[in-house]
C-alpha cells in the first residue's frame, strides 16, 4: 500500500476538503483526487461520501483512517530507527480505562514524555471485545484493563496491582444506613454502570443474574465523572474502584455501602504475545510498572 496515497488520504480526512488538502500537500486538486480514487480502487471500498460540495468519511473511511495513522507512524519509526534520527517520533496508541487514565496517567506521562517528546500519543478508553484483534493488527500497541485474568491465548497480561472496589450511593440513600448490604438489597434500585472502565462491570452484572436480582433500572454512562456527579445528585448506586471516589468519600458527598463481601479488581497491562515492541512501548510499560504497580492499591512485584 503506497504511503504517499495514505498520507494524502489522511490529510483529506483531517481537513475534510480536497482543495485545502492539495494546498497542504503542495499538489494539484486533480492529483489529490486521483490518489484517493486509486486508493479506493485498490481496497475496493469508498472512503468518502460526497454530498454536494462537502465530504464525509464513510464507515470504511473511518476505519481506514486509524490504519493510515498507524501505517504512516510505522514508516516514520522505521526511518528513525534506520537513520538514528528523531528516535522519539511515531505514534503510540494505548487503551486505558478512564479511572486508570485519571488516577495514574498524569504521573506516568511526567516521566515518559520527556524521553519521547516527538511521539504522538493516542490514549483511548478500553474496548474489551475488540482488544485481541486490535493488538494483533497493531492499531493498538498496549492496553490496560480492570480484570483479574484475560482468556486469550495470544495475549500476555501482567498484573500490576489490585484495587479495592466499593459500592457507593448518596449519603441519604437508605442503603447507606444499613449495617450490611448484599446483592438482594439492590433489587429495585437504580443502578449506574460505566461503559468506559470495562472489566469489572461484566462480573458484577453476572453476579446480579446469578443472584436473580433485578435492579429498578440500569443507566449506562460513558464518562466516570458524569457517573459520580449523578450519584452525588442522589440518583442510584454504583460499583466503582475506590481510588476513583476516595476524595468524595472523605468529603462526605458519597457514602460507601457496607457490602457483605470484600470487593477488589486487578489492573492488567496487556500486549500481544511474542510481538516486537518498540523502545517507546517498552518505556511506557516500564513507566506503568513504576506508577501503577507501585502507587496502586495492593502492589504486585513488577515483572519484565
Amino acid at each position: 500500500m503506497d504511503l504517499r496515497r495514505l498520507q494524502t488520504f489522511r490529510t483529506v480526512a483531517t481537513l475534510m476538503n480536497f482543495n485545502r488538502a492539495a494546498e497542504v500537500l503542495n499538489a494539484s486538486q486533480s492529483t489529490v483526487s486521483a490518489r484517493i480514487k486509486t486508493l479506493e480502487d485498490e481496497i475496493g471500498v469508498l472512503l468518502f461520501r460526497r454530498i454536494g460540495k462537502t465530504i464525509r468519511l464513510t464507515e470504511s473511511g473511518a476505519k481506514m483512517l486509524a490504519y493510515a495513522d498507524k501505517l504512516l507512524a510505522i514508516g516514520d519509526e522505521a526511518m528513525a530507527e534506520i537513520t538514528g534520527r528523531n528516535a522519539g517520533s511515531g505514534l503510540l496508541t494505548v487503551r486505558m480505562p478512564q479511572t486508570v487514565t485519571t488516577c495514574f496517567l498524569p504521573s506516568l506521562l511526567s516521566e515518559f514524555h520527556p524521553r519521547f517528546p516527538g511521539l504522538r500519543l493516542d490514549i483511548t478508553s478500553c474496548a474489551l471485545y475488540s482488544l485481541e484483534h486490535e493488538l494483533r493488527i497493531g492499531t493498538v500497541d498496549l492496553a490496560f484493563l480492570f480484570a483479574d485474568t484475560i482468556s486469550a491465548e495470544n495475549l500476555e497480561a501482567e498484573l500490576l496491582c489490585v484495587e479495592p472496589m466499593v459500592i457507593v450511593s448518596h449519603p441519604d440513600n437508605p442503603l447507606a444506613a444499613r449495617e450490611s448490604v448484599d446483592f438482594k438489597d439492590l433489587a429495585g434500585e437504580i443502578l449506574l454502570l460505566p461503559k468506559s472502565d470495562c472489566g469489572y462491570r461484566m462480573e458484577f452484572e453476572q453476579s446480579l443474574m446469578e443472584q436473580k436480582v433485578t435492579p429498578g433500572s440500569l443507566i449506562e454512562m460513558n464518562n466516570i465523572e458524569a457517573l459520580k456527579r449523578t450519584i452525588m445528585a442522589g440518583v442510584g448506586v454504583t460499583l466503582i474502584p475506590e481510588i476513583a471516589v476516595r476524595s468524595e468519600l472523605r468529603q462526605g458527598s458519597m457514602a460507601r455501602l457496607n457490602w457483605a463481601d470484600e470487593l477488589e479488581i486487578g489492573i492488567l497491562m496487556i500486549r500481544y504475545r511474542d510481538k516486537w515492541q518498540s523502545p517507546a512501548v517498552e518505556a511506557f510499560m516500564d513507566a506503568a510498572r513504576q506508577h501503577i504497580a507501585v502507587s496502586g492499591g495492593r502492589s504486585q512485584k513488577p515483572e519484565k
